[in-house]
């Protein structure tokens, strides 16, 4: 299925974290413009207050030094320090105590000159701003400092503050007020931000574009950094998906994605082992049915055979029926073995080996599994030896487990011997166990054969001929009930003789 872009986790990511960061950026650039702002006109009010306090001080110094007037010709003396401020920031306009002005020295008469100089560098005035001003300049008569502010302000403008400054005889506190000082920041129409505000937002406005370019990055490295082993995991995934188990994926994550990877690794390290124990399996099963077929069909077309012919009447004699129902009964006990064989596989591939234990003396046991195999070993010409000491030491074991365990590997050494050899079973306490071996006399086992004698349907005898063929279950099946039993077997060759098969059993 193909994903777009918008769908893939790197982009989800990326484009997250960049939001979050210019989010994050553009609420501090806000926050630092406000705060700018704001204490940029609190430290203007500041100042215009103190300038106007010192001015209104300095004009009522002055009216004392004309005799306690402050006429028109008075302003002349104030020009040269009015005009440094009115030129530069500020605009200052001083009236009598009758709200006539006196500076700045146009006419006398003129009391609506403030809201003429106001409308004049600030078109956008409001009439509630003039209103304001008025009341201010009332105030300041009475002998009372007034601040307050003019214009609505923007965006980034600040409404502009004004103060209004009693101005006292002789520039003492509590003598008559012989006029006010009106002060305020000079503002014009294109340029509402003053400059170091100005200057400030700019700074920070082009500062929050070089992080907010800085948070891209990093949030695109940030989502590469997740994404890219997550990709590597997808490709590993998709190639154990298509049959290839030996994939693996090394994407160097730390952390998290680290343990991930190694997840995926110990999984498919674990898929690829119980695939190739499936395909054993597979081969083991073909095998086995190819197996059970041959085994199946030489005695039972040896039993139809000779079925037919006493059916037919071809035996005459006594010793004729006698010879055939011998035959009968071989094929009949071999077809039993291999049941047998085959129901004790279905219990070892499901684990329900379990040894019923009882106090066990061995001698005793290969008699009885020997007596039973007697007839064979004289067909054979083959003499069974049991060299067990009668005095061994008990062992707890399963007695029917263990007679399979003598019966199958001496039916094994039986097929393997020719005639006139021997098999021999002898037993020797060691430590705390007790070494049993059944050694036979015949070609012994092929070095290449000795590592997989004990594995299910593996036979030495490719060729599987009838005097040696069996079911390849027999050592399998002694192996996992030795292992049951908590001992352990293995098969060698005797120098001189034949193979020799070898296990322990605990004592008690």
């Amino acid at each position: 299925m193909r994903t777009h872009w918008w769908q893939s986790i790197r982009w989800k990511l990326a484009l997250g974290s960049m939001l979050l960061a210019l989010l994050a950026t553009l609420l501090l650039a806000v926050i630092v413009i406000v705060s700018v702002l704001y204490y940029y006109n609190a430290d203007q009010r500041a100042n215009l207050t103190t300038l106007a306090a010192s001015n209104a001080q300095r004009i009522g110094a002055a009216y004392g030094q004309n005799g306690n007037r402050l006429p028109l010709a008075a302003a002349a003396t104030l020009n040269p320090f009015v005009k440094h401020l009115q030129g530069e920031d500020y605009l200052v306009i001083v009236l009598n105590h009758r709200s006539q002005l006196v500076y700045p020295n146009i006419g006398a008469g003129r009391a609506t000159f403030v809201s003429t100089a106001l409308a004049a560098t600030d078109p956008g005035i409001r009439t509630v701003d003039y209103i304001g001003v008025r009341d201010a300049v009332a105030q300041g008569q009475q002998g009372t400092p007034a601040v307050s502010q003019i214009g609505a302000g923007g965006t980034l403008a600040t409404p502009r503050p004004f103060v209004v400054e009693p101005i006292f005889a002789a520039g003492q506190s509590g003598a008559p007020v012989v006029g006010v000082l009106f002060m305020t920041l000079r503002s014009a129409v294109e340029n509402t931000v003053p400059p170091f505000a100005a200057t400030v937002i700019r700074s920070v406005l082009v500062t929050s574009l070089f992080i907010a370019l800085a948070a891209v990055l990093a949030a695109i490295l940030f989502a590469s950094t997740i994404t890219r082993p997550l990709a590597k995991l997808t490709e590993a995934a998709r190639g154990v998906a298509s049959g290839n188990y030996a994939k693996r994926v090394n994407t160097g994550a730390q952390g998290e994605l680290g343990d991930l990877a190694n997840a995926f690794n110990e999984m498919a390290s674990r898929l690829e082992q119980d695939v190739d124990e499936l395909r054993r399996q597979e081969i083991w099963r073909r095998e086995l049915l190819m197996n059970i077929t041959h085994d199946l069909a030489t005695p039972l077309t040896a039993i139809a055979g000779l079925g037919d012919s006493l059916v037919d009447g071809v035996n005459s004699s006594r010793e004729d029926y006698e010879a055939t129902g011998r035959i009968i009964v071989r094929e009949t006990l071999r077809l039993r073995r291999l049941v047998r064989d085959l129901h004790m596989m279905s219990k070892m591939e499901a684990g329900a080996l379990h040894p019923q234990r009882a106090p066990l003396r061995l001698a005793v046991l290969v008699d009885e599994v020997l007596a039973v195999l007697t007839p064979e070993f004289e067909r054979a010409d083959v003499e069974p030896c049991n060299r067990m000491p009668y005095d061994l030491p008990l062992i707890q074991a399963d007695p029917d487990m263990l007679s399979r365990v003598f019966s199958n590997l001496c039916d094994n050494a039986l097929r393997h011997t020719p005639a006139g050899g021997s098999v021999t079973v002898d037993a020797a306490p060691y430590g705390n166990v007790i070494v049993i071996a059944v050694t036979d006399t015949g070609k012994g086992i092929a070095t290449a054969a000795l590592p997989r004698v004990f594995d299910r349907f593996y036979r030495a005898d490719t060729a599987r001929q009838a005097d040696t063929g069996g079911s390849g279950l027999g050592l399998a099946i002694v192996r996992a009930i030795i292992a049951a039993h908590s001992g352990q077997i293995r098969a060698e060759n005797v120098p001189g003789a034949g193979a020799r098969i070898l296990f322990t059993l605990p004592l008690l």
